[in-house]
């Protein structure tokens, strides 16, 4: 049906078919994941801890299968090459991660972004950058550290 079809159609008063129908989509493409809507938080140290503070700066959408409960604007490069100053990252709350897993971490009140080892004796805070030197806690100062979360996925501008 083209334009003179539909004004014909609604000149005589008959009701117009409307295709509520999606366009098939393009060979090579596929559908955008289901996406939830959750709150940016605030901000996270690639590098040298920064007070964590936790407001709701915005809301970012990022795919369901992530499971993801917040996301942080990461600020520094310790994390490059993998995460890089001014990315969106999407943190799952848990307080225990896997040996080498990314986490969101807080030490003496202040976040980080890092890999985390846990051994008996000491935890180790890894960057990616080998510029940046390992944050390492032993015995005691183990209790200054509190996984906040995992990283499960970041965003970045193009």
């Amino acid at each position: 049906m083209d334009f003179n079809d539909v004004i014909a159609t609604l000149d005589s008063n008959q009701p117009v078919a409307i295709r509520e129908d999606k366009p098939p989509i393009p060979a090579g493409f596929q559908p955008l994941p289901k996406r939830d809507r959750i709150p940016r938080v605030g901000q996270i140290a690639c590098g040298t801890p920064i007070l964590a503070e936790e407001n709701v700066e915005a809301y970012d959408e990022v795919p369901s299968d992530w499971h993801a409960d917040f996301t942080l604007l990461c600020k520094g490069d310790s994390m490059e090459p993998k995460i890089k100053d001014g990315d969106v990252v999407a943190i799952h709350c848990q307080p225990m991660v896997e040996n080498g897993e990314i986490a969101a971490v807080l030490i003496d009140g202040e976040a980080t972004l890092k890999r985390v080892f846990l051994f008996d004796d000491h935890i180790e805070l890894r960057a990616e950058n080998p510029a940046f030197a390992t944050i390492i806690r032993i015995g005691e100062a183990m209790n200054t550290v509190a996984i906040e979360g995992k990283a499960v996925g970041l965003c970045r501008k193009l």
